[in-house]
């Protein structure tokens, strides 16, 4: 996987930012319509913000917004079943970990054919050179990169000074927030701790152990000694009684409602973590294992076509237009997620910890790879979460994903 730095991001010169040609309103005809589906809720949303500005300059096109679920996996599901029932989205945020599966299931459009070489670089032209092979798919352009997101440490600030702690703490691995977490526990008869139960933030500990989920050769190997050590230090809290697992909604409102002293999540919450606590909260980087170095993972999204209609695709372009512009990023950055572009956009307060991260250097979240892909992705996550729920032991459960991830990636 590789590396994913603010510094390597880096690119110098200003033709990288030059707009591309825009079509005439009247070549797109009267006010198309496209659909965008996305798993974000709330009018106040910054998804919603951007599709606002947008459709408020009147070009010819309109943004409708379709939330169709919560998670990558779900909203892929469902458009797996309009795709096939041909009323598919025109534009959709995919999961770069379902790339493979867009391209080779759901029939994500190589941007290149639909818009031709010179305007697809235009467009990606406008991201960081490292974060636009995340939106591709053995070299094919299939979308837009628009977030990237890491795991961080959400503190409860007002809890964590009860319990006595040191108000800058900041606990570089595990072994040092695991006793602080207990103190905080006892000290305030709060929750201590809360994981994501998924694929994401287990990935994280893996690879802050030395291990992988999938190998770059694409094959399953999250059941080597290193993996299984990661995933011991993730189940660790469980055990000793500091983490009750709950789901990720439940888990967000429990924290904002102050029932729990520090969550790890994504760094793209923040806005909805904030709108909704009434204490001081504060965001740190997320620890990684005593030994190891760290070796931290992104998130997100891209913005992929699976429209075959011309009108829809060339509104889908207008409107990717404007999410690279510094003021669509700028509406977006407010979610929490890191900036992307070469846009000069100054880092908001709050997410210093998110940007910290993506300097000292990311990985690429898992590429499910195959035809198969979201199904293996699901086992996976039906396996980590036996093994939070101690319904098999952590060698067991990874021994049980890779054989079943290997069966559905090779199909």
């Amino acid at each position: 996987m590789s590396r994913i730095t603010r510094r390597t991001l880096a690119l110098a010169g200003a033709s990288a930012l030059a707009a591309p040609a825009l079509l005439p309103r009247h070549a797109l005809g009267a006010d198309a319509r496209i659909d965008f589906v996305h798993l974000w809720s709330g009018a106040d949303h910054p998804v919603q913000k951007v599709i606002r500005a947008f459709n408020e300059k009147n070009t010819g096109v309109t943004v409708v917004s379709r939330q169709d679920g919560t998670t990558y996996e779900t909203i892929t599901q469902k458009a797996m079943a309009s795709i096939a029932a041909g009323r598919g989205p025109a534009l959709m945020a995919t999961g770069w970990k379902l790339g493979d599966f867009a391209r080779k299931t759901l029939g994500a459009q190589d941007f290149r054919q639909i818009y031709g070489a010179g305007r697809t670089d235009a467009l990606l032209g406008k991201f960081r050179p490292q974060v636009r092979p995340l939106a591709s798919v053995g070299g094919v352009p299939i979308g837009l990169p628009w977030a990237m997101s890491t795991p961080v440490l959400y503190i409860n600030q007002t809890q964590w000074m009860a319990a006595g702690l040191d108000p800058q703490a900041e606990p570089r691995t595990v072994e040092e927030l695991y006793p602080m977490v207990r103190q905080l526990q006892e000290r305030t008869g709060k929750q201590g701790l809360i994981y994501e139960v998924n694929e994401w933030l287990p990935q994280a500990f893996i690879q802050n152990a030395g291990g992988d989920v999938i190998d770059a050769d694409g094959r399953p190997v999250m059941d080597s000694p290193a993996a299984v050590k990661g995933i011991e230090a993730f189940v660790q809290p469980r055990r000793e009684k500091l983490w009750k697992p709950m789901t990720i909604s439940e888990m967000i409102a429990s924290f904002q409602a102050g029932a729990i002293g520090v969550m790890a999540s994504s760094s793209a919450r923040q806005s909805g973590v904030r709108q909704a606590a009434t204490f001081d909260l504060r965001l740190i980087q997320m620890p990684g294992l005593a030994g190891h170095p760290r070796r931290m993972n992104s998130g997100g999204n891209f913005l992929a076509v699976y429209s075959k209609v011309k009108e829809q695709q060339e509104g889908a372009y207008k409107f990717m237009e404007f999410v690279a512009s510094r003021e669509g990023f700028e509406l977006w950055l407010a979610t929490g997620y890191l900036n992307v572009t070469l846009n000069d956009i100054p880092v908001r307060p709050g997410n210093e910890a998110a940007h910290a991260q993506m300097e000292a250097g990311l990985t690429s979240e898992t590429i499910w790879p195959g035809a198969r892909g979201l199904e293996a992705l699901t086992v996976h996550i039906d396996w980590i979460t036996r093994i939070v729920n101690g319904a098999v032991s952590v060698p067991d459960g990874l021994r049980g994903s890779r054989e079943a991830v290997e069966k559905l990636v090779s199909a």
